[in-house]
């Protein structure tokens, strides 16, 4: 569980408030994140079974941060292609694309593990939560590519941040000083 949960603080971890956060530590930051979730997975799959279904979910970011940051170790970036031609449009926008169903992916991971650890008792706040956190990144995504007000976007992608730190205080304590068994 402390895997899991330290994966997530890896995850959340922003360097700037910017919605096109990216960049080499951004995604070193993702790999190691999601490779701790990997190893809490397999650590709670011995006696959860369910749980398992995310592992799939988590390979996947995994190597979609592998393949971002050795493309931003270069120096590209779907963000710095030149659109000059039909190809450079297509590959930039596909790329954006898959940039941000990246930052969507964590909380489907998020979803899928509170499916598989959460009791009826404690779900209601962390799916809450993921919700609003879900929500606000939606708008700020809107924001951003949109550029209705500059600001929106960072205000937003501020506000997202803090209810990541209470997802993780509310998940540590949840999950982590009530040593509950989620067999």
């Amino acid at each position: 569980m402390i895997n899991i949960f330290v994966g997530l603080i890896f995850v959340f971890f922003k360097t700037n408030l910017s919605f096109w956060d990216f960049g080499v530590t951004y995604y070193i930051t993702n790999i190691i994140g999601y490779v701790s979730i990997f190893f809490g997975i397999i650590e709670l799959g011995r006696t959860n079974q369910i749980i398992l279904k995310v592992k799939p979910y988590v390979i996947i970011m995994i190597a979609h941060s592998i393949f971002f940051f050795l493309l931003n170790l270069t120096g590209n970036s779907p963000l710095s292609i030149a659109m000059s031609t039909t190809s450079g449009v297509i590959v930039a926008v596909v790329g954006v694309v898959f940039i941000i169903a990246g930052m969507f992916m964590v909380f489907i991971i998020i979803f899928q593990l509170l499916d598989s650890l959460a009791t009826k008792t404690n779900k209601k706040l962390l799916y809450n939560l993921v919700n609003v956190m879900s929500f606000l990144l939606i708008l700020a995504g809107i924001s951003a590519i949109f550029n209705f007000v500059p600001m929106i976007a960072t205000t937003m992608m501020g506000a997202l941040v803090l209810l990541e730190v209470l997802f993780l205080i509310s998940y540590y304590y949840i999950f982590l000083t009530k040593n509950e068994k989620y067999a």
